[in-house]
């Protein structure tokens, strides 16, 4: 099967400022501590919601009273 882009040589444009955030990302690899906060709060949320079988407390806040 030919490629037709390949065939006429074209390519997709890429903006100059995705170029600079490409390279950008490239360097600064290192995830700052926000990010990592962020990022472990979002993965809790995501075992939570795909695994709901939790052991739920037989305890309510009524029987304090």
């Amino acid at each position: 099967m030919i490629n037709i882009r390949k065939f006429l040589g074209l390519s997709y444009y890429t903006s100059s400022l995705d170029e600079f955030l490409s390279e950008f990302d490239k360097s600064h690899q290192k995830l700052s501590a926000s990010q990592r906060k962020e990022i472990g709060k979002y993965e809790r949320i995501y075992a939570l919601r795909d695994n709901p079988d939790q052991i739920e407390s037989q305890e309510t806040i009524w029987d304090k009273f």
